[in-house]
């Protein structure tokens, strides 16, 4: 099998397999017949709550970031907003949720490739506009100053939404908190749990300011128990949300999240070191988070070799000609065979 570099999908641990094939027939569109449906998803969200904003908020789980982000521009329609502002570097899931709901998207520029044009954004925004900023971008891992941004969106009776699109569980452990708060400006926030802490893919989040705004993420399904279900999809497996519980209940001690981020970002700064600062790879901007865009102007002829090899390999694409590093907990034994294979395909 081709090994991924640096991608962002982990294979589940021996436990959470185990609970994934028991509980395969579980279905998380009917959790009030699944009281341990129930437990697992307020585990979850006070995890994602916990790590994220530091206290607990409203929140739904879904399939996925992706679906979470469509959520939050639906909500933000019902809202009355008719426009959605984002920058370049944001997930391509906005652009799939304003053509699904039928809004205007307007685009805005970004700075040296990866930093939001604030000055684009105050002359372009509108009263009642939805704006999306990105914490840990999937291109280099940079976050968008959601603190500016949301004084841009009040002085113009705009709203944000915050798509952590890598960085969800990591917030509150940054040394520049970029968000401290949900509230009427900042509306909603994504996050996806498959990336850290690494559960199985399938389990999103969808914070809000307040349980009101998302009433309307839920929909009448008569015939089930609770006589409603959330979200975009209906039956669908609950086995995911199940083991992310196994997960995260055990790094809810803050140290044990704490000693996770540390290591992840001390094997981050080291790549950066070996394959950056001492060559051959340049880089748009030093780490923020656990990501690293690894640019070189050979960049097809390392794929390639890279493929000779075995690997296949994420780039930074089309913002930069690079290879997008995810470092995440299961690579971390392999830090130092990663840095020797990306120093040996480099022209």
């Amino acid at each position: 099998m081709t090994k991924a570099l640096g991608g962002m999908i982990p294979c589940p641990s021996e436990e959470a397999r185990r609970v994934l094939y028991e509980k395969a027939y579980v279905n998380l569109g009917d959790i009030e017949s699944y009281p341990e449906l129930k437990k697992a998803w307020n585990i979850v969200l006070e995890f994602s709550s916990k790590y994220s904003l530091g206290h607990r908020y409203p929140g739904i789980i879904t399939s996925g970031a992706t679906e979470s982000n469509i959520l939050a521009v639906y909500l933000a329609k019902l809202s009355g907003s008719r426009r959605v502002l984002s920058f370049k570097t944001a997930h391509y899931s906005i652009e799939k949720a304003v053509r699904l709901l039928g809004l205007k998207h307007v685009k805005l520029p970004v700075i040296n490739g990866y930093e939001p044009d604030l000055s684009s954004l105050e002359s372009k925004v509108k009263e009642g506009d939805l704006i999306v900023a990105t914490l840990g971008n999937t291109f280099t891992g940079y976050l968008d100053p959601v603190n500016e941004i949301s004084k841009v969106a009040s002085e113009a009776n705009a709203f944000l939404h915050v798509d952590a699109a890598f960085a969800g569980s990591l917030l509150s452990f940054l040394e520049r908190r970029p968000l401290a708060q949900l509230d009427k400006v900042v509306r909603t926030l994504a996050l996806d749990v498959h990336k850290i802490p690494e559960a199985p893919i399938g389990v999103g989040v969808l914070l809000a300011y307040s349980k009101e705004y998302l009433e309307n993420a839920w929909f009448k399904a008569p015939y089930i128990p609770s006589g409603r279900q959330v979200g975009l999809l209906g039956t669908r497996a609950g086995a995911p949300l199940l083991a992310a519980k196994v997960i995260v209940e055990k790094l809810m001690n803050e140290n044990n999240m704490k000693k996770l981020y540390e290591r992840l970002m001390d094997a981050t700064k080291k790549v950066y070191e070996e394959l950056v600062e001492k060559g051959p790879y340049d880089s748009p901007h030093e780490p923020q988070v656990p990501i690293l865009c690894l640019c070189h102007d050979g960049l097809n002829a390392i794929l390639k070799r890279l493929k000779d090899k075995g690997y296949r390999a994420y780039t930074c694409r089309p913002l930069f000609n690079g290879i997008r590093l995810a470092v995440m907990p299961h690579i971390l034994d392999e830090i130092d065979e990663i840095v020797n294979l990306l120093k040996e395909v480099a022209p």
